[in-house]
């Protein structure tokens, strides 16, 4: 079966619309930001090696052993009586809004300090069903839509199970239209499905930034996709 491009999409359509909404500027000024994109590929391949290498750490802790800053909150996925109940550790330098800004875009998690580049650090939360296609499926055309992106550059795939969920979790840098600053983010895309003869969920953890060489951003980014729960 072919799964339908305005579906997976969403993936992308997350990244795009919450890039406009939650950037504070689009000026060309931002020299820090521009002058970060030259070591993108370094640093976001190291953003995603320490959330794979989290994923075999007590729970509760980051990579560096470190301890999660933030509360458990409960995320927002629809109306949907069989879409799946998520939660996840949010930083304590963040906020939960369940202010959906399009299509399925059910929260988002935004830092409460935006960056030197004037961009809010953010994680958009979609959760949509995908009929009979199988979590392969899903995966791949999630994988797939990213690269629509404009400017889209993967550096890093990893293949995950969360709480016996097949799940990947991708890195790249993109530029998103009307901002001259370059995004990088780190998403985890779940393929849910609660049992046998429940139909298949995307669920797509978009996170996105600027400065690459925050450590308690690299921090704050892992937490929340280190943490997801579901039930």
């Amino acid at each position: 079966m072919r799964i339908k491009s305005s579906k997976i999409a969403l993936s992308a359509a997350a990244l795009i619309t919450t890039a406009l909404v939650l950037s504070g500027c689009s000026s060309s000024d931002s020299g820090d930001a521009t002058a970060e994109s030259s070591t993108s590929e370094t640093t976001v391949a190291a953003e995603t090696t320490t959330d794979a290498e989290s994923t075999t750490t007590t729970p509760g802790t980051l990579a560096d052993g470190s301890a999660f800053t933030g509360e458990r909150t409960t995320l927002v996925t629809g109306t949907d009586p069989d879409a799946p109940v998520i939660s996840v550790s949010l930083p304590a330098e963040w906020t939960h809004s369940q202010e959906g800004v399009s299509g399925t875009v059910t929260d988002i998690l935004s830092s409460n300090q935006p960056e030197a580049s004037g961009f809010t650090p953010n994680t958009t939360l979609t959760v949509e069903a995908q009929g009979t296609a199988t979590a392969d499926e899903v995966l791949a055309g999630a994988r797939d839509s990213l690269a629509t992106l404009n400017g889209w550059s993967e550096v890093k795939k990893i293949d995950l199970d969360i709480e016996g969920q097949k799940a990947i979790r991708v890195a790249g840098t993109w530029t998103p239209p009307e901002l001259d600053v370059p995004i990088y983010a780190v998403m985890t895309v779940i393929a849910y499905q609660a049992d046998e003869s429940s139909p298949v969920y995307l669920v797509s953890f978009a996170n996105q930034f600027t400065d690459t060489q925050n450590m308690a951003m690299s921090n704050q980014v892992e937490e929340i996709n280190t943490s997801i729960e579901f039930g």
